[in-house]
Protein backbone atom coordinates (compact mmCIF):
# COMPACT_ATOMS: atom_id res chain seq x y z
CA UNK A 1 0.00 0.00 0.00
CA UNK A 2 0.86 3.45 -0.76
CA UNK A 3 1.05 6.58 1.27
CA UNK A 4 -1.57 7.87 -1.50
CA UNK A 5 -3.72 5.06 -0.98
CA UNK A 6 -3.68 5.06 2.72
CA UNK A 7 -4.68 8.70 2.69
CA UNK A 8 -7.40 8.31 0.13
CA UNK A 9 -8.83 5.84 2.46
CA UNK A 10 -8.25 7.84 5.78
CA UNK A 11 -10.50 10.68 3.77
CA UNK A 12 -13.54 8.15 3.11
CA UNK A 13 -13.25 7.59 6.92
CA UNK A 14 -13.25 11.19 7.80
CA UNK A 15 -15.72 12.04 5.09
CA UNK A 16 -17.98 9.62 6.58
CA UNK A 17 -17.08 10.08 10.32
CA UNK A 18 -15.93 13.67 10.69
CA UNK A 19 -11.94 15.01 11.55
CA UNK A 20 -13.04 16.44 14.91
CA UNK A 21 -12.85 12.74 16.55
CA UNK A 22 -9.86 11.19 14.35
CA UNK A 23 -7.90 8.60 15.90
CA UNK A 24 -4.23 7.85 14.78
CA UNK A 25 -4.94 4.76 12.41
CA UNK A 26 -2.39 2.54 11.58
CA UNK A 27 -2.02 -0.56 9.08
CA UNK A 28 -0.40 -3.26 8.36
CA UNK A 29 -0.50 -4.88 4.80
CA UNK A 30 0.83 -7.77 5.35
CA UNK A 31 -1.57 -8.87 7.99
CA UNK A 32 -4.64 -6.68 5.99
CA UNK A 33 -4.96 -5.24 9.55
CA UNK A 34 -5.75 -1.74 10.46
CA UNK A 35 -6.26 -0.25 14.39
CA UNK A 36 -6.09 3.04 15.89
CA UNK A 37 -4.71 4.69 19.01
CA UNK A 38 -7.21 4.93 21.90
CA UNK A 39 -7.00 6.60 25.31
CA UNK A 40 -4.59 9.27 24.14
CA UNK A 41 -5.95 12.33 26.14
CA UNK A 42 -4.59 14.95 23.70
CA UNK A 43 -6.63 16.06 20.66
CA UNK A 44 -3.43 15.85 18.64
CA UNK A 45 -1.56 13.05 19.70
CA UNK A 46 2.41 13.57 19.06
CA UNK A 47 4.44 12.03 16.18
CA UNK A 48 6.40 10.27 18.39
CA UNK A 49 3.99 8.61 20.43
CA UNK A 50 2.00 7.43 16.99
CA UNK A 51 5.52 6.46 15.81
CA UNK A 52 5.85 4.08 19.18
CA UNK A 53 2.65 2.50 19.20
CA UNK A 54 2.51 1.49 15.79
CA UNK A 55 6.03 -0.22 15.90
CA UNK A 56 5.08 -1.90 19.14
CA UNK A 57 2.47 -3.10 17.49
CA UNK A 58 4.39 -4.78 14.34
CA UNK A 59 5.05 -8.24 14.11
CA UNK A 60 9.17 -7.26 13.95
CA UNK A 61 10.32 -5.10 11.68
CA UNK A 62 6.79 -5.18 9.49
CA UNK A 63 5.66 -2.36 7.30
CA UNK A 64 3.37 0.12 8.51
CA UNK A 65 1.51 2.95 7.59
CA UNK A 66 0.44 5.85 10.54
CA UNK A 67 -2.06 8.40 9.65
CA UNK A 68 -2.64 11.29 12.29
CA UNK A 69 -3.92 14.29 12.82
CA UNK A 70 -1.32 17.23 12.71
CA UNK A 71 -3.48 20.00 12.77
CA UNK A 72 -7.07 21.29 12.48
CA UNK A 73 -7.10 20.85 8.89
CA UNK A 74 -4.50 18.56 7.77
CA UNK A 75 -3.17 14.86 8.48
CA UNK A 76 0.16 12.91 7.85
CA UNK A 77 0.99 9.75 6.95
CA UNK A 78 4.03 7.73 7.53
CA UNK A 79 5.11 4.57 5.54
CA UNK A 80 7.61 2.44 7.29
CA UNK A 81 9.39 -0.16 5.98
CA UNK A 82 12.35 -1.79 7.46
CA UNK A 83 14.77 0.88 7.58
CA UNK A 84 13.23 3.43 5.05
CA UNK A 85 10.25 5.66 6.38
CA UNK A 86 9.11 8.70 4.31
CA UNK A 87 5.82 11.01 5.56
CA UNK A 88 3.52 13.22 3.74
CA UNK A 89 0.94 15.82 4.71
CA UNK A 90 -2.70 15.56 3.37
CA UNK A 91 -5.45 18.08 3.60
CA UNK A 92 -8.92 17.09 5.12
CA UNK A 93 -10.76 17.33 1.87
CA UNK A 94 -9.16 16.71 -1.64
CA UNK A 95 -10.28 20.25 -3.40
Amino acid sequence: MTIESFATITRHIISRDGFDGFLPTFCYPSRRHISVLEGYPEEIVPESVVLESAAKHAEGDEEFLAAFKIDAGGFRVIHRAGECSESRDFPVTDD
